[in-house]
């Protein structure tokens, strides 16, 4: 079945679990051993334990996964425990229960504070710089796939494909810099802890058909509010894919944190949004003066190591076209796509 042909939550939890050959292959590789994923409850980790689960059940493997996390939302808990995940729920900037937690060779750590961070630098840096340290603390034999973003890249021109991972970062307010500070701790405790390991997984916006950039777009479409040019531009990856190369990325992990970018390919948000319109048959509004530069970044170190994507970008917009307009439920997480100033 094909994502633009995807009209209800069951075949769309079936579609972004299944892993390609690829990645059964490389969890395969991997062996046994356990698994725990940190602030694992959001928006890309359930799928991302689908993902292992299914990868092992090819492998005939059976492995221990465990989601540590807040758990705000009850219905994830109970998600999760349903899935045969291990679940602790706790605060993990609390040493007593960051201590608490088992041992286990493969850590994903997804935590992080965005929105609502530029009110509130100590909790910044409290989630996104001092817990990481504490985290890699912890997980001193560990190999972490480090989830990042690709928000302190430098702006840069709409046609030249976008920042790569060894672009001068030119952080933007307190979430850039506290980015670049949780970085900065990991690669710091892999270098003082002889049996760790890193990968720095720098993600620009994951498309999914309940949340994301093209739903967001396509219901402004639809209510036909106008769309903003500012950010004339915009990479396009499915959250499949993404987390496809997540977890890939545990076969680069190094002492000094191997970066990658994951992000598909550049599209103009006018094409994109023109794109949109036409599927749903309604005219779209445009705002503003589409400006030279974007937050784009360069993910050619993927695709070079991992293999092309699953996921074509006009399917991902044929897709969230036809969700939208058939009503599919929606998470209620605005991207807030558009913003000229990334600073949250």
């Amino acid at each position: 079945m094909k994502l633009s042909e995807i009209t209800n939550t069951k075949d769309l939890w079936h579609y972004m679990t299944s892993p390609t050959s690829g990645l059964v292959n490389s969890i395969g590789e991997m062996g046994s051993g356990d698994m725990i994923i940190l602030g694992g409850s959001g928006k890309m980790g359930k799928e991302l334990v689908g993902l292992v689960q299914n990868a092992d059940a090819a492998n005939k493997v059976t492995r221990n996964i465990m989601v540590a996390s807040t758990f705000s939302n009850q219905q994830d808990l109970d998600d999760l425990q349903e899935l045969g995940v291990t679940c602790y729920q706790g605060d993990l900037s609390e040493e007593s229960f960051l201590e608490s937690l088992p041992d286990a060779p493969f850590v994903v750590y997804m935590m992080g504070f965005k929105f609502g961070s530029s009110g509130d630098w100590r909790k910044s840096f409290q989630m996104n710089s001092v817990v990481p340290y504490m985290v890699g603390r912890k997980y001193q034999n560990s190999s972490i796939v480090v989830f990042s973003s690709g928000n302190p890249y430098p702006h840069t021109p709409v046609d030249g494909g976008g920042a790569a991972e060894n672009v001068q970062l030119d952080p933007v307010g307190i979430y850039g810099w506290s980015i670049v500070a949780r970085e900065s701790s990991f690669q710091t405790t892999a270098l003082q802890f002889p049996g760790q390991k890193i990968s720095i997984y720098r993600l620009m916006y994951a498309q999914h058909l309940q949340y994301g950039v093209l739903v967001d777009l396509a219901r402004m479409i639809i209510d036909q509010q106008p769309v903003s040019l500012q950010m004339p531009a915009v990479n396009l990856i499915s959250q499949r894919d993404a987390n496809e190369v997540a977890l890939k990325s545990f076969q680069k992990c190094n002492k000094e944190g191997w970066i990658v970018n994951a992000a598909g390919p550049v599209w103009r948000v006018r094409n994109l949004v023109e794109r949109l319109g036409a599927y749903l048959e309604v005219t779209p509004i445009f705002q503003g003066t589409e400006g030279d530069t974007a937050l784009l970044a360069d993910d050619s170190l993927a695709v070079r190591t991992f293999g092309e994507y699953q996921d074509s970008s006009d399917e991902l917009i044929k897709a969230a076209a036809n969700w939208v307009s058939n009503g599919g439920d929606h998470w209620g997480k605005p991207t807030k796509f558009g913003r000229v100033k990334h600073d949250y």
